[in-house]
C-alpha cells in the first residue's frame, strides 16, 4: 500500500518543473579602479554600503577634498580629522568611510536598465581628489549594473530538494517493509 505513494511522491520530485529566472541576479556595483597616481601608504575600496573607505599609513598628511573642492577629511598618524572650520580630530583611527556623492544604487533604475534590465551596463565613472606631499591625486572608480550570468549553481538550484526527496522516498519504503 505504501509502495504506490512512494512511487507517486519519486515520480513528482522528478518531473517537477524547474524553475529558474531567464538571466541571473543583478546588482549595482561601486568600484574603485584605482589612486592615480599611485600614492604610498593610500588604500581605496568600496564597502557593502556604496561608501568609499579611504586607509592611510603615508608619512605625510593626505587630505580628501568634497565634491565642491573644499578639504574634508585629512589623514595623519594621529588619525583622521574633519574640516569643520578647522582640523577636528573625529577618530584616532587612520581609515574612513565616506559617501561618494552621485554613487550608489539609485532610487530611480537609469534608462539604459529601464530598457535592457537583463543586460549589464556601466553607468558612469567617478573621481575624487586628494592631496598628499603637494602634489595631487584622485582615486577613480566606476558604477556599474552587473547581471550574473546565472551559471550552473542557478541552474542546478532548483533540482536541489531532488536528493532529499529521494531519500525520505527510500526511508518510507524501508519502513513498509520491515
Amino acid at each position: 500500500m505504501m509502495r504506490p505513494i512512494v512511487l507517486a511522491l519519486l515520480a513528482l520530485a522528478l518531473t517537477a518543473p524547474a524553475t529558474a529566472s531567464a538571466h541571473g541576479a543583478s546588482a549595482y556595483v561601486m568600484s574603485v579602479r584605482g589612486i592615480e597616481p599611485p600614492l604610498a601608504g593610500v588604500r581605496a575600496r568600496v564597502d557593502r554600503g556604496f561608501r568609499l573607505v579611504l586607509t592611510s599609513t603615508a608619512r605625510v598628511p593626505v587630505v580628501l577634498y568634497s565634491r565642491n573642492g573644499e578639504p574634508y577629511l585629512r589623514f595623519t598618524r594621529a588619525g583622521v580629522a574633519a574640516n569643520l572650520g578647522g582640523w577636528t580630530l573625529i577618530t584616532p583611527r587612520r581609515s574612513f568611510a565616506v559617501p561618494v556623492p552621485g554613487t550608489g544604487r539609485p532610487a530611480v533604475a537609469p534608462l539604459a536598465v529601464r530598457r535592457a534590465p537583463g543586460k549589464s551596463h556601466h553607468l558612469g565613472n567617478w573621481r575624487v581628489r586628494l592631496t598628499a606631499g603637494g602634489r595631487s591625486y584622485a582615486i577613480v572608480g566606476s558604477v556599474d549594473y552587473r547581471v550574473s550570468d546565472g551559471g550552473l549553481a542557478e541552474l542546478l538550484f532548483p533540482l536541489a530538494p531532488t536528493p532529499l526527496l529521494l531519500l525520505f522516498a527510500v526511508g518510507v519504503a524501508r519502513r513498509a517493509r520491515g
